[in-house]
């Protein structure tokens, strides 16, 4: 509903937003049906397959957000990108080194994404990077 409100209709009123509620938890229970008739399907590869995403998506930019004052908001929304884009896309690929478990490759991507974005955009402003140094005691 939150984001329904934010990103779509920012006026939606009680029964819009009570109707995006039920058709989401619609859409979410007819995804977990489908997973559920796969036989193939298995719940620990999907656990894995989702963690490798939030790790690589979300990893670097903490990491880099605790002991990087460069970083900046659009590189770190080029590290989130990059690093889900990259897990999605890895995953489809197989032989060689494809095999290895995607979360390493997305790690890496963002991670390079993150700082060349930053980098390459304005500094962020002092007051920040006093704060983010002084928070860090350094």
């Amino acid at each position: 509903e939150d984001f329904w409100k934010r990103l779509f209709r920012k006026d939606a009123g009680e029964r819009e937003l009570l109707n995006v509620g039920r058709l989401s938890v619609f859409a979410i229970s007819a995804v977990a049906l489908l997973l559920a008739l796969d036989r193939n399907s298995s719940v620990l590869a999907l656990v894995a397959y989702a963690w490798a995403g939030f790790g690589a998506a979300f990893g670097p930019v903490v990491l880099l957000s605790l002991f990087w004052g460069r970083m900046t908001r659009n590189g770190a929304l080029a590290g989130m990108v990059s690093g889900a884009v990259t897990v999605i896309v890895w995953k489809q690929l197989s032989g060689g080194i494809f095999d290895v478990y995607e979360i390493l490759p997305g790690f890496l991507i963002a991670s390079a994404a993150i700082i060349s974005v930053s980098l390459a955009g304005k500094k962020p402003a002092r007051d920040i990077l006093e704060t983010h140094y002084a928070v860090r005691g350094g």
